[in-house]
């Protein structure tokens, strides 16, 4: 067996294949842990869960006990079913690791472990897993199901959001379902707790752009590119007037310069690519874009015609020294606030006299 995704799991589910061992991780936690949820009560229903079902942290693990529950036999139900819940190699001895591997390599035919992460960090950074949860992943490959939950395009959320909409009597074009995807960086949680919001707003009537805006919470970091576009196209009463907003929701001069320099690289390559002839799709391949983040880079490449190379560069390298006096040499938040404004009307100096090149 080896890395699958959900449908294949629930197919093989239905004909009555349950593997002996499943490992689930990933970014999109919502959606890892209902899928869980779902499994273990397909696998162990709930009339049968009270002497059937076992759950362990991964925190303080207690091998032996885990040991006894993998070797149970079911009491009237076809299986056993033990489920461990956010489970980090680093944090588990050699020892127990070893007992671990052995335990999960040689389970009883009526035993299925569920291995599953939603509150700890698997990642060494956002694509890849730590060495320790890598080699465990793989030897999960070996012996069983593996299914990493990672964020789902905004256009396959776009679907899903209007389903759920129509579900609650209420209609919203594609563009604005794949808009609420994009401001919420295609988390599932996020998502459902503004789909919920929307759909007691609008009581049954189409929900409109103006209506997101007024009503969704925006993740920070869908802010940048809004900044960056606007500081490029020399949109001051704009960037002004949100870098305000932001300081007034307690964010830090440091963070928004953060955001803003993410999306000005996205910006800048989208640009270097269009000079070369090559798409988006290029850029997004190249650089390794997660699919949650793709779209970043598609609404880059149709806005950058008419900005400069030098321009974006120019802006960068403002931005640069900026975040280097943030870290080193600025103290207060009053100042750091001063000193980013300063800094975003230098920039917007820059784009007023900018050209195409």
């Amino acid at each position: 067996m080896a890395l699958t995704n959900v449908t294949a799991i629930t197919k093989n589910i239905k004909k009555g294949e349950a593997a002996g061992l499943y490992y689930f991780y990933g970014h999109d936690v919502a959606a890892l842990e209902s899928f869980t949820k779902s499994l273990i009560a397909k696998l162990c229903p709930p009339d049968a869960a009270f002497m059937n079902f076992h759950k362990f942290e991964g925190k303080n693990f207690d091998i032996a006990a885990f040991a006894d529950a993998c070797e149970t036999l079911p009491m009237f139900a076809q299986r056993v079913v033990v489920a461990i819940n956010d489970l980090k190699m680093e944090d588990v001895s050699k020892a127990d690791g070893d007992d671990l591997r052995r335990i999960l390599s040689d389970l009883p035919e009526t035993t299925t472990v569920i291995i599953y992460a939603t509150g700890v960090d698997l990642y060494r950074n956002k694509r890849s897993l730590t060495d320790k949860n890598k080699r465990f992943c793989d030897f999960c490959a070996k012996h069983g199901d593996v299914c990493e939950f990672s964020y789902k395009k905004p256009s396959e959320l776009g679907r899903m959001i209007s389903a759920e909409l129509e579900k609650s009597g209420c209609r919203i074009v594609r563009q604005d379902a794949e808009y609420i995807a994009e401001i919420c960086l295609c988390d599932t949680a996020d998502i459902k707790h503004e789909i919920e919001k929307l759909s007691a707003y609008a009581a049954g009537r189409e929900i409109t752009r103006e209506d997101i805006d007024a009503l969704c919470v925006k993740h920070i970091e869908s802010d940048g590119y809004d900044l960056a576009v606007n500081i490029l196209n020399n949109n001051a009463r704009f960037v002004f007037s949100r870098i305000g907003e932001l300081a007034a929701q307690n964010y830090d001069a440091y963070e928004i310069v953060g955001i803003i320099g993410f999306s000005l690289t996205d910006i800048y390559r989208a640009r270097l690519a269009r000079s070369d002839g090559l798409s988006y799709q290029d850029v997004a391949a190249d650089f390794k874009y997660p699919k949650n983040r793709e779209f970043a880079v598609k609404k880059a490449y149709s806005s950058c015609g008419n900005i400069s190379v030098r321009q974006i560069r120019g802006t960068l390298e403002i931005l640069s020294k900026l975040d280097y006096r943030l870290k080193t040499g600025i103290s207060g938040k009053d100042s750091a606030m001063l000193a980013l404004e300063q800094s975003v009307a230098e920039c917007l100096m820059l784009s007023a006299g900018g050209k195409k090149r």
